[in-house]
């Protein structure tokens, strides 16, 4: 590499190097002053990664009396085998290897940095692209090795090459640097860790339409470390302007028409495919009534208002979601890293009351019975529901089926409910 600094460039940045070095003239590094020689230079050719960097070693000339002074006490314009005296000096007081060499050569150190500069190359690590409605799901860029060329041992190399010939070249092999996560690391991370699904086949088509719209709300969800996820936050309003449609709701024990109908179905099936993928629930509630599509205690009843459906991944890998409707099912399926176990959700029913006597209601606006319908004619609106207890229970077993535990999540008490028959006055 060559040197286009003038040498008054040159005076002016050894004045402002040499004063800064208190380590070595704090511990005594001081040469006696040495006859300056411009017939004994050192140079050095430094090759590394197919390309070479020179360095030759110039006279500094002195702005003042200080400076002049500071040059000669570390034997900045001494002959090379005093300036390597002098850089042995302060290796003996304890300074490290960038100080000692620069108190003699100051100008070394830049040149360092440059070959640094031009070598090192941070690592790049494997990222993962998750688009669930594409095939594949994952796309997994490949990890790219890192270069580092060692300071201290470049410097080594270069004194050593110094005390045995003044005009030398060395040949440096930089470190490869792994990067922190490899493509094998991603594709560890996007096994399938557990799924679920519930039917809507039953269901009106406004209801079908806002566990379609909930769900692809979630769809490609990504669950960072520690991450907690909100189903209220993640899914929004559930409002018309948001693409929500009227359908059936629960409120107060009973059957209403309400915007939003049916994404607690929705929030079920994340729900339960969270349950079993381990992640930690922070957050779920249950219906007055038991839904229809799931066992007791293992609904999530969710409202814009007062209900949400939260849980973290308690691992230090990301999870990833997909959540689509298949046909008439809702389904939800977690990737990840493998776990060391299998999950199972477990519903237990503890007391169950009888069904209370249906509700009569007389249809005198033609709501539920047809107008041609003779006097007396029944029709029933919905049915009733006893008061149920319950408990759900997580029980984990090995990969190869053996059981290891079970653990006990939630208890609750779902109200009774009368049934709606709809009669047609006489």
């Amino acid at each position: 590499m060559k040197q286009t600094r003038t040498y008054k460039t040159r005076s002016l940045a050894a004045a402002c190097f040499l004063f800064c070095l208190a380590v070595c003239v704090a511990a005594g590094c001081h040469a006696e002053a040495a006859p300056v020689r411009a017939d004994v230079r050192a140079e050095i050719a430094v090759h590394v990664g197919g390309k070479t960097f020179t360095y030759r070693d110039e006279l500094l000339s002195a702005p003042d009396h200080t400076v002049y002074e500071q040059i000669e006490r570390r034997n900045v314009n001494a002959p090379l085998e005093e300036k390597i005296k002098t850089v042995d000096k302060c290796l003996a007081a304890g300074a490290l290897w960038r100080e000692a060499m620069k108190y003699a050569f100051p100008l070394l150190p830049a040149f360092v940095d440059n070959v640094k500069a031009q070598t090192d190359r941070d690592a790049e690590d494997s990222e993962i692209s998750f688009s669930p409605d594409r095939r594949p799901m994952f796309r997994i860029s490949r990890d790219k090795d890192g270069v580092y060329l060692d300071e201290k041992r470049l410097l080594q190399d270069i004194y050593l090459a110094w005390r045995k010939n003044a005009k030398a070249e060395i040949s440096v092999t930089p470190q490869a640097v792994r990067p922190a996560r490899t493509v094998e690391d991603n594709v560890k991370l996007t096994r399938q860790i557990s799924s679920f699904s519930t039917s809507f086949s039953s269901s009106a088509e406004g209801r079908k339409n806002n566990i379609r719209i909930a769900l692809g709300k979630i769809n490609g969800t990504v669950l960072a470390a520690g991450e907690e996820f909100s189903f209220n936050t993640r899914v929004g309003p559930r409002t018309e302007k948001n693409g929500f449609a009227n359908a059936k709701i629960i409120v107060g024990g009973e059957y209403v028409e309400g915007v939003g109908g049916g994404v607690c179905q929705a929030s079920t099936t994340v729900y339960n495919a969270a349950l079993t993928a381990g992640m930690r629930i922070t957050c779920v509630r249950n219906h007055s009534i038991i839904p229809s599509y799931v066992p007791p205690s293992l609904d999530a009843m969710v409202n814009a208002s007062s209900s949400d459906l939260r849980f973290v991944n308690p691992f230090d890998t990301p999870v990833f979601i997909k959540a689509q409707c298949v046909g008439d099912c809702a389904k939800v399926w977690f990737y990840g890293a493998e776990l060391p176990y299998k999950i199972k959700t477990v519903s237990r029913e503890i007391s169950r009351k009888q069904v209370p006597q249906d509700k009569e209601v007389q249809d005198i606006e033609h709501k539920f019975v047809s107008p041609d319908s003779p006097a007396g004619t029944r029709v029933r609106v919905s049915y009733g529901h006893p008061e149920v207890k319950s408990e759900a229970y997580l029980r984990y077993f090995t990969p190869s089926g053996a059981f290891i535990r079970e653990e006990k999540i939630r208890t609750d008490i779902y109200g009774e409910t009368q049934g709606i028959v709809a009669v047609l006055p006489e």
